[in-house]
């Protein structure tokens, strides 16, 4: 019994520290520019700059780095997206070009379409993985009904979830997101951040940098955005 209460207490100890790494002790890939002051921002434009800046549909050259625990795995991922149909394909490739996943995701979840054998092993992530990619590329807009409270360069909007409490956090010039995050009971359950924006060819920003925090399986996923395209 004593071996059993010694195993949770490890099991609640381990995640309390991953989750004080998501708040901040992680070292970060990315640099972000100073924020601009905000004076008097007003958070229903901000929410709907950041709204008409998004692209319907588009396609994504990146440089994935997943790092999880005694183990990292640096691919080559073509991400296609269509946000009205909420649909997506990611087709993860090693640096040869050979494939080592194909995932696809819909309003009811994501599938597996291929993956090498030792992948396939780990179905559980492949699938937490596709669920990250749709927490990083949808829904980054919060709910008309969400709280707003200004901070001095940025605006933290909240609105509650089954599953606790999502929180976006907007500022820059012009607005951009700069995170979003599941808040429950020992902190952030996920955690996504935006860097280096850049301006679309035809209208719009899309970010050059973004990390993902997934605290209940306890990785990081990197992306460095190769090339970007709205379709």
């Amino acid at each position: 019994m004593a071996r059993s209460e010694d195993g949770v207490k490890i099991r609640w100890l381990s995640a309390l520290l991953l989750t004080m790494c998501i708040g901040g002790c992680a070292a970060e890939p990315f640099e972000r520019p100073p924020l601009s002051m905000l004076n008097n921002p007003n958070p229903t434009a901000m929410r709907e700059s950041v709204a008409h800046s998004l692209a319907d549909q588009f396609t994504s050259d990146d440089t994935i780095v997943i790092d999880a625990p005694f183990h990292k795995m640096a691919i080559l991922g073509v991400l296609q997206v269509d946000r009205p149909a909420g649909t997506f394909e990611l087709v993860g490739l090693n640096p040869m070009g050979v494939e080592l996943f194909h995932l696809s995701g819909d309003n009811s979840g994501t599938k597996i379409r291929s993956a090498l054998p030792p992948l396939m092993e780990q179905q559980e992530v492949l699938l937490s993985i596709g669920q990250d990619i749709r927490r990083m590329y949808f829904d980054l807009v919060p709910q008309d009904a969400a709280a707003a409270d200004p901070r001095s360069t940025f605006v933290r909007f909240t609105e509650k979830s089954p599953d606790g409490t999502i929180v976006y956090e907007m500022g820059g010039e012009p607005t951009v997101l700069l995170e979003k995050r599941l808040e429950g009971c020992l902190g952030a359950v996920w955690r996504v951040r935006y860097y280096r924006y850049a301006a679309a060819k035809d209208n719009g920003l899309y970010p050059r940098g973004i990390v993902m925090d997934n605290a209940h399986y306890h990785y990081r996923i990197i992306v460095k955005n190769r090339d970007w395209q709205a379709n």
